[in-house]
C-alpha cells in the first residue's frame, strides 16, 4: 500500500468533514465548531456508511476522529450505546482521537472512551500520530 496516498474527501458540512486515507486505511471524521446533537449523529452515521463501503475494498478499516477544533455536545452516551454496536457489527474495532482544545469536548471524548470498552481507543495530539497508531493496530488484527 502506498503510504503517501492522498486523502479523499467524502463529505463536507459546516461542522465537519469525512475523508478516507487508504494508507492506513481509515475514515477521518474531522469535527470543528459546534454541531447540534442531531448534526453530530448524522455525521457519524454517514461516516459509518462510507466505512462499510470502503471495507468492501479493504479488509480492515479504522476510524480517526479529529476533534481538535470541536466544541462539546452531549452525544457520548448515544455514540456508545447506538453507534458503537453498528461499528462493531461492521468489524471496526479501532478508533483514534486527535484530542480537542475545548474542555467540554475533551470531557465528551473521555466519557465516550469510558463507555466504550469493546472499542480499542487511543488519543493523540496530532493526526499523523493518530494515523500511525491506527495503521499499526490494524496490522495486528
Amino acid at each position: 500500500m502506498n503510504k503517501q496516498s492522498a486523502i479523499t474527501r467524502l463529505h463536507t458540512q459546516e461542522y465537519g468533514t469525512l475523508g478516507f486515507d487508504p494508507s492506513v486505511p481509515c475514515i477521518i471524521a474531522t469535527h470543528f465548531g459546534f454541531a447540534t446533537d442531531d448534526e453530530f449523529k448524522d455525521l457519524l452515521n454517514l461516516g459509518l456508511d462510507y466505512a462499510v463501503e470502503k471495507k468492501k475494498e479493504y479488509s480492515k478499516i479504522g476510524w480517526l476522529a479529529d476533534t481538535l477544533q470541536m466544541d462539546g455536545n452531549s452525544t457520548a452516551e448515544w455514540a456508545a450505546s447506538h453507534w458503537n454496536p453498528r461499528l462493531l457489527d461492521e468489524g471496526i474495532y479501532h478508533l483514534s482521537f486527535v484530542l480537542p482544545n475545548e474542555v467540554f469536548a475533551n470531557m465528551q471524548i473521555s466519557d465516550y472512551v469510558t463507555l466504550s470498552p469493546k472499542i480499542e481507543t487511543a488519543s493523540f495530539e496530532n493526526i499523523e500520530t493518530a494515523k500511525g497508531w491506527l495503521r499499526e493496530s490494524l496490522l495486528q488484527v
